[in-house]
């Protein structure tokens, strides 16, 4: 992430089908135009059906992935957005459509409202004047980064998403809900009324991790935001609801490649 507390990216992918793309999750608000591609989005519980122009918005700490139905190639453009950006750049109150608290909880702009709401024309615009999204901090860039901004928080109400996984829904909601306390498979499977080997195979391939890697990556997050505000690693391991530092420790280094005490 640059100094402007954004970053840019286009990118097709001609075997989509054979590249590994996981369920992952980050801090920053992603907004992601699709251009092409036989897909569909899935964000947290939600799925939904794509089109060409259509834009997906993430939010911070949301768990999501692309899921392809097919090989035909893949072509998108994400745009990353710090928190940090909207106080730096005096727009606070465009970053109300990335709030958790959002009345607008949906993801999805479809293509039709991407173009009659100028959000197409202004990122054509910001590819034409970033040399293809390639410079990242020019004032120009910027402005018209603030002006998407603006463009998405005029829009009323986000598609709502396509029919998902009941089972795979409930437990997510449920670990999100959760996820600081102890969860096992056993209480989910019992919970939910379902065997464990049915849940870990309906998970896997709703969401391309497993209950545990799920889990782990919703408190990896939470106590790296902890640490950020300054508290201990192992008492925001604690608190994110690992069962020790070393499984923290664990799931740390596995996920981020290095030592969480050199972040």
């Amino acid at each position: 992430m640059s100094d402007c507390f954004y970053t840019m990216r286009e990118a097709e992918f001609l075997n989509p089908a054979h590249t590994n793309f996981l369920l992952h999750i980050h801090e920053e608000y992603e907004i992601l135009l699709f251009f092409e591609g036989d897909a569909k989005y899935v964000v947290e519980e939600k799925s939904y059906n794509l089109s060409p122009g259509d834009i997906i918005i993430i939010r911070k700490h949301e768990m999501h992935r692309i899921m392809h139905n097919s090989n035909a190639k893949y072509h998108r453009f994400l745009i990353w957005i710090a928190p940090e950006f909207f106080a730096k750049h005096n727009c606070i109150e465009y970053e109300k459509a990335f709030l958790p608290t959002s009345f607008n909880s949906g993801h999805k702009i479809n293509s039709g409202l991407v173009h009659s709401s100028g959000l197409y024309d202004a990122i054509m615009r910001l590819k034409k004047y970033t040399d293809n999204f390639e410079v990242h901090d020019s004032p120009v860039a910027t402005s018209i980064i603030i002006e998407i901004m603006y463009l998405i928080n005029k829009i009323s109400q986000f598609e709502t998403a396509n029919d998902y996984n009941q089972h795979v829904k409930d437990v997510i909601e449920y670990i999100n809900k959760n996820f600081t306390e102890k969860i096992t498979l056993d209480m989910l499977s019992e919970h939910f009324y379902v065997s464990k080997y049915h849940l870990c195979h309906i998970f896997k391939q709703s969401t391309g991790l497993t209950v545990q890697e799920y889990i782990n990556q919703k408190r990896l997050m939470f106590a790296s935001d902890l640490i950020r505000n300054g508290k201990n690693l192992t008492l925001a391991a604690e608190l994110a609801g690992f069962s020790s530092y070393s499984s923290f420790y664990r799931s740390y280094v596995k996920q981020n490649k290095s030592n969480p005490r050199k972040r």
